[in-house]
Order: C-alpha cells, then structure tokens, then sequence
C-alpha cells in the first residue's frame, strides 16, 4: 500500500522527509498492506475553527505513526487521537490483532462531526411559600411550587433533603396539583408533626438538573430554612359543641363553638391554619381587627373580625358576635363561630401552621388538597410520592 507525497510533505527539507519516509516505511511493514491507516484530516476543522497550521497536522500524523511503531516494537500502550488532538490515556473497549500484537483499532473512514445539540431544555422556575426565617405551627408542611410543572421527579428526589435540628428528616415528598389550570406543588412532611421548637433546613441543590424530558430546574433557589413554635393542636368536637386548644399537650383554653348547619356542614378531617386575616386590596397591610370580607348566603361582602382561615374552600375560625347559637346549635355556613372575645384570643394564639382537628361533625372528610390537608393522607400513599412517584 503507497500513499502518494503531497506537496505539504514534499516541501519539507530533506531530513524531515527522510524521517517521514522512514515511519511510514516502518509503519506499512507493521501493519501490513491490508490495514487501513487513519485519515489526515483534521477533526477539529468539524466544529468550525480555523485550519489548523500544516506543521500541527503533520505532528498528527507523527503521534500516530509513533503509536503504531511502539506497538509493532512491542510496547503496548493506549494513545487515544480525537480528531487530530490526543486525548487522556483511557482503556481501550476495542483491538484488533496485528501480528499477534494488541493495539488500538484504527478507523477506517474520517470520523463524522458529531450532531448538532438540540434545543436548550426549559427552566422550571422553583418558589417556596416559606421563607428564610419563619416561624410556624408543627403542622405546616414544605411546599414548593413548579413553573412549568416538572415531568419526572427523581434527579429532585435524590439531590433534596431536609434536616430536622441538623439531623436526616424521617418525611417524604408529595406531587400534587391542587388547580387544574396551575402547576404541580411538591409538599414534604413527616409521619406525624414537626417537634415543637425545631430549626428545619431544605437544601435544593438542584440547578440545572432534569426536571422531565426537555426540562431543567433553575438554580435560584437553593435552601430554605424555618423555625417551628409551640405545638398548638387545637380539636373541635361536634357532639360537645366545644373547641379544646393545647400548646405542647397542655389544655390552655376551651370555647363553645357554632358549627356548620345541616346544609352547610363543616368538613370533618385534620386542617391546618393557612391565613390570618387579609390585606386590604392593593396594600401589604392587614385589615384591622383580623377583619376578611366574607360573602355567603344571603350576604356579601360583610366584615368579618378575628378570621383564622383553615381550608383554601373557606372554612374559618372566626368571631362571630351576631350568632346566638354558640354552644347550642350548629347555624353557620361552615365555619366554626366563636363569641368575640374568645374569637380575638384565638386568632392572637395561632400560628400559621397551627393545627386544627375536626371530628364527628355532619360534614364528609376534608378533600386532602383543600388547602393544606396533607395530613389527611395516610403515610404509605403519602411516601410514594403521588403524580410522581419518588424513587
């Protein structure tokens, strides 16, 4: 097998071109007429820079001789060439066999430039509705919130984790989408409460990571840390009329309560503070008074005073001076009424995050996505992770 001399070679001065013509003299008898030897081209003119200066290609063509010579002398070593540029020693996956010596397969036809990229994946922007240094109820859950919503969950699930004063959280986390038209929110929790008086830390190292096929998260959000309060764990009981709070398993207050009329019944079912009052429209401040602008049956709009809401339906713990009913009957629209005085104490006592328990009342069982109604879920459906599944 003769390979022509180009000009490029052929202009060389004489020691130059005896030195080539002595590789390739002692290359061809190594491997033989039927072997095919690598291409000079260059690779690197594939991805669009300059040519690269005639004495590089031909200090190409040397590495590569210099390999075959090595091989035929009986030194075995692996030199991998990449597109004219020699890369890191590596194992070689493949040989083929030259006079009974191993040495790197050699191609035979210029290595293809590799495919064009295709289009950059989407950013999945991340949202927490906590934020660095709140303080919450032991019932308020970790909820993040997804835009565009994420398609696969488990480079999220291996990369996030929570710690509970600086130790491993024994939770999981839960892809839900409360809205039809909004994006999917992944809520974490425990098998039970957060401790009370407990520092818990979410480390999202996530940033460009697949969120899904064509999807990467953003990386703006990395950590979010809170504190826990007290633990508040208020029950209401419909057969007693009763409201009963505790702070840290201690009884510290019961009321007399007004419940949901028969054809408004209020839900039965764990529930979790989510609001206290509202800001006036187009302002952050709150409203006087924990004051919410309720509308319901027969009534609109109306100021409501030292509302505690608990569904994101419209449930609320709140004062109600004009029920006479209070610890008689059950006469509201669903939310459970409380004289002013006791309606006033409550709202100042709560933490968003609080917990609210409701039993035996006329009503079904609170829809676990009615706002914060996590803990309606029990723990086996809850650990796999919902609409998608942890792994």
């Amino acid at each position: 097998m003769n390979r022509p001399y180009n000009d490029e070679w052929t202009r060389d001065d004489s020691i130059t071109f005896r030195l080539c013509a002595a590789c390739d003299a002692r290359a061809y008898a190594a491997v033989g007429d039927d072997a095919t030897v690598p291409p000079m081209t260059g690779g690197h003119h594939s991805y669009g820079a300059p040519p690269a200066a005639r004495p590089r290609r031909r200090i190409g063509w040397i590495a590569i001789l210099a390999a075959v010579i090595l091989a035929a002398a009986g030194t075995v070593t692996a030199v991998v060439v990449t597109h004219g540029h020699s890369s890191h020693t590596k194992p070689v996956a493949q040989h083929t066999s030259l006079g009974g010596l191993t040495s790197p397969a050699a191609p035979t036809s210029p290595v293809a430039p590799s495919s064009p990229a295709g289009p950059p994946p989407k950013t999945v922007r991340v949202t927490s509705d906590l934020n660095d240094g709140d303080k919450v109820g032991i019932g308020e859950p970790i909820v993040l919130n997804f835009s565009p919503s994420p398609t696969d969950s488990t480079a999220f699930a291996k990369a996030a984790s929570v710690t509970v004063n600086g130790q491993p959280a024994d939770g999981a986390w839960f892809w839900e989408k409360p809205y039809a038209d909004q994006p999917i929110q992944a809520h974490y929790r425990e098998r039970s409460y957060w401790p009370a008086n407990a520092t818990i830390k979410v480390k999202l190292p996530i940033g460009g990571l697949s969120a899904g096929k064509g999807l990467a998260y953003a990386g703006a959000l990395n950590s979010v840390t809170f504190t826990t309060g007290d633990a508040h764990v208020s029950t209401v009981d419909y057969a007693s009329k009763k409201l009963t709070v505790t702070s840290n398993g201690k009884v510290v207050n019961t009321f007399p309560v007004s419940l949901g009329a028969a054809a408004t019944p209020t839900y039965n079912g764990i529930k979790v503070v989510m609001q206290k009052g509202e800001d006036a429209p187009g302002t952050d401040t709150l409203r006087p008074n924990g004051t919410v602008m309720m509308s319901g049956p027969d009534y609109s709009n109306d100021p409501v005073p030292w509302s505690v809401r608990i569904t994101a339906s419209g449930e609320y713990v709140h004062a109600a001076g004009w029920n006479t009913n209070i610890g008689v009957r059950d006469t509201s629209n669903g939310c459970t009424n409380l004289k002013p005085a006791d309606g006033k104490w409550f709202y100042n006592f709560s933490l968003l995050g609080d917990v609210v328990q409701y039993s035996n009342t006329d009503g079904t069982a609170l829809n676990p996505l009615d706002g914060l109604g996590d803990w309606n879920i029990g723990w086996t459906q809850w650990a796999q992770g919902g609409q998608l599944l942890n792994h």
